[in-house]
Formats: C-alpha cells, sequence, structure tokens
C-alpha cells in the first residue's frame, strides 16, 4: 500500500471516483491493521485530503479523474465523495478538527438539497463508459 501511494499522498481508488476514493479506502485500512496517524504515509494521506477541501466544507472529483488517472477536481462537492474524505479523516484525527466539522455541515446540509450533485456519477464501472451513484 505505502509503495502505491501518489507522490501528492492520494491512492487511486477503483470502485469510486478515483483518488478521493481510494484514499479513503487506504487511510481507513493501514489504519485498521494499526498504522499510527504519526507515519509518515498516513500523515501525507490526510494533509493531501485536506489541501483539497472545498470553501464549502465539501470534497468533490469528477468521473475525469478516471479516465486521465490523475486528481481532477469537479466544479461543486458530492455528498458520497464528502462522507469518503470526512471518513478518513475522522480515522486519523484523535478529535474534530475545523476541516471535520466544516465536511459534517457540509453533509448535513446536503440532505436538505435536491440537485445534480445528489446524482452525480462517483462509483466506476467502466473509464469513460460506465458510472454508478452512490444513493446513501
Amino acid at each position: 500500500m505505502i509503495r502505491n501511494q501518489e507522490k501528492n499522498g492520494s491512492w487511486f481508488g477503483r470502485w469510486g471516483i478515483s483518488y478521493i476514493y481510494g484514499t479513503w479506502a487506504a487511510l481507513t485500512g493501514l489504519k485498521a491493521v494499526g498504522l499510527s496517524s504519526n507515519h509518515p504515509t498516513i500523515k501525507k494521506a490526510a494533509k493531501w485530503l485536506l489541501e483539497i477541501q472545498n470553501d464549502d466544507g465539501g470534497w468533490r472529483e469528477s468521473c475525469k479523474s478516471d479516465i486521465v488517472k490523475q486528481y481532477v477536481p469537479l466544479n461543486a462537492s458530492t455528498p458520497s465523495q464528502t462522507a469518503w474524505a470526512l471518513d478518513a479523516l475522522i480515522t486519523v484525527y484523535d478529535k474534530p478538527t475545523p476541516a471535520i466539522d466544516q465536511g459534517l455541515q457540509r453533509l448535513i446540509d446536503f440532505g436538505s438539497e435536491n440537485d445534480w450533485r445528489s446524482s452525480y456519477p462517483t462509483g466506476a464501472g467502466l473509464a469513460d463508459v460506465f458510472y454508478t451513484n452512490y444513493h446513501s
């Protein structure tokens, strides 16, 4: 896992779009097997997630990331990507941080919104061919 970490701190994920999902899966997995939050790999990944957090508190990634194999931001936060980033950060940090609090508020706010962000596909089937939406 550590050898597959991107230089920016992220990981590519296969079933979700793409680097937020992969970084969530890697961080929660590495923490589950006992890697310390102080380990350079964990710190670098958490730093990357914090760097890409939107001003509205959420996270976003375009399906284009799956095609070009590098992080491509979307123009707005999405619920599932915000939840993945939050879960990863909550796994890393022992207590709430301002970034986590802002992300939680963004996730709560999604509950009263119903627009294209709620149906934007963040699940990867086949790059540039087939994508799915996570409804939860």
